[in-house]
This record gives C-alpha cells, sequence and structure tokens, in this order.
C-alpha cells in the first residue's frame, strides 16, 4: 500500500457530486450493510453511544438501531450533500405508525481525525470505510483513541482478490490489504482479541461498460492522486469488451474485523518510553 495517495478533498467533492446517484448501487451497500452487521450476533454488546464512521446514505442505520434500541446514534461522513439527503428521506408509512422516530444525529467530518473526545464511543462501526482510508494503521489507533475502556469495534473493507478480473484485463485498482494484516494492524494499535473473516461475492453483469460505470460511481479508492489514474478512451473500452467475456463477473472479497479496548495505554514520541516506579 505504498504508492497509495488518496485525495481526502477530492473524494468529498466526487461524494458530494454524486450524492443523488448512489441510489443506483443500494442492492450492494444493503446487501453489504446486512452481511456485516450478522457478524454482531457473536458479540455480546450493550453500547451506549455509537458512532457509524462514513455513515454515507444510512443503509446500516436501521440495522443498526434494531440491533441496538436504546444507544444514541452518530453518522458521520465526509459528504456534507449525502448527508443532507439523509435529512430529506421520507419515513415509510409503517414507520410512521409503529414505532417512534429516532433523532438524526448527522455529523460531517473527516473520519481520520474523528472530532470526538477521548474514551467517549462505547462502539465505533465503519463499514466498507477502509478503501478511502489512506493510513489505515492510522485510522485505526483515532479508533482506539475515541472508545471507551471496554468499548468495542467493527469495521469492514475489501480485500486483494476484489476487482481480480478488472487487474485481469490491464486496469488499475486501489491497492486492497490482507485482511491479516488488519488484524496485525489492530493489536499493533492496542487493541485486544481482534478477529477477522472474510467472505466473497461474484456480480454478474451484462455489459462491461455498466460494471465500470458502477465501480467508478462508488469510487472505491480512486480518489488519488492524478499519477495513478488512467482514464479509459472509447477504443479501449471496446477492445476490453472484446476481450471480456460475458457475463462479466466482479469479485469482491470482503473483510470484517471487530475487537476490543480492554486496557489504556500511554502514546509516547518515538525512542520515549513509560518507566514504572514500585515503592
Amino acid at each position: 500500500m505504498d504508492n497509495l495517495i488518496l485525495n481526502t478533498a477530492l473524494i468529498r467533492k466526487l461524494f458530494n457530486r454524486k450524492a443523488a446517484s448512489l441510489a443506483q448501487v443500494d442492492f450492494l451497500f444493503q446487501d453489504l450493510a446486512a452481511r456485516v452487521i450478522s457478524r454482531l450476533d457473536y458479540i455480546k454488546l450493550d453500547p451506549r453511544i455509537i458512532v457509524d464512521c462514513g455513515a454515507g446514505g444510512g443503509f446500516d442505520r436501521e440495522l443498526l438501531a434494531q440491533k441496538f434500541p436504546a444507544a444514541d446514534l452518530i453518522e458521520l461522513d465526509l459528504a456534507l450533500e449525502t448527508l443532507k439527503l439523509r435529512q430529506l428521506a421520507p419515513q415509510s408509512v409503517l414507520s410512521k405508525f409503529f414505532k417512534k422516530p429516532a433523532a438524526q444525529n448527522l455529523l460531517c467530518a473527516d473520519a481520520n481525525q474523528l472530532p470526538l473526545a477521548n474514551l467517549s464511543i462505547d462502539f465505533v462501526y465503519a463499514n466498507l470505510l477502509l478503501p478511502y482510508i489512506s493510513d489505515i494503521p492510522a485510522f485505526i489507533r483515532e479508533i482506539r483513541r475515541v472508545l471507551k475502556l471496554g468499548g468495542a469495534f467493527c469495521i469492514s473493507g475489501l480485500g486483494v482478490d476484489s476487482f481480480k478480473e478488472l487487474r485481469t484485463l490491464g486496469l488499475s485498482s486501489y491497492r486492497f490489504p490482507d485482511m491479516h494484516d488488519i488484524g496485525d494492524m489492530c493489536i499493533d494499535a492496542g487493541l485486544s482479541n481482534p478477529v477477522v473473516d472474510t467472505e466473497y461475492i461474484t456480480l454478474d453483469y451484462e455489459n462491461l461498460a455498466l460494471l465500470l460505470h458502477e465501480v467508478k460511481l462508488v469510487a472505491c479508492g480512486a480518489a488519488n492522486a492524478a499519477s495513478l489514474r488512467q482514464p479509459l478512451t472509447k477504443s479501449q473500452l471496446k477492445n476490453l469488451q472484446q476481450q471480456y467475456n460475458l457475463p462479466h463477473k466482479l469479485t469482491l472479497e470482503v473483510f470484517v474485523a471487530h475487537g476490543w479496548k480492554d486496557q489504556s495505554r500511554i502514546d509516547l514520541p518515538a525512542g520515549q518510553q513509560v518507566i514504572n516506579f514500585k515503592r
């Protein structure tokens, strides 16, 4: 991941511009939300305050509310226009009659620098945010900073086999991390008992143009330095369509990591260490 240069300002710009269009791939976000939250069935949690980092279109919101009805949910996203759409979204008729609408705690902020106090959050949740994070170890340390002692986290991302069909065609993609590296990063950050598991999803497309359009729409890792982006011409697309047999398949390797913060730790500058004095 040494040559990955994500531009936070560009990510914000792209998602603000394409906020209304993301509904075209809501089937994917909804499916991933259900898959990730199902992992929480195996963890005993009773959080009072949850922060959903990279809340996006809010596909995880209702599932989190159902699982933790007593918790206050803070939904954080970098793109203000996405959050504005959330405020305008109408409630379903059934929800109006059968349940009290929960207050929306929407926060426009950068997950790389969470505007949250130390030891203030019981559960940090981040579904499919990692592809937009340049420095994943720093983000995991940020998770640890805001978690209370005894707090838990659940993060997901795409692994090394994701988009492998596109790379076979000579296209470039985000350099997805290995799931084992994610577990090591959690341990190095001082988080406890991280569990990382993975599963594969295969999407079928009837034409390559639609596949590439939806990949671009999601912008998964595409908001990087200009030198790393390779625009595709019409002639190149035509040649690729001739190479790529129908139906077009796209592999997603989805990993989910969860664990705990069960002890305090002092982070000192490099070269310094804590000296304990005993009487």
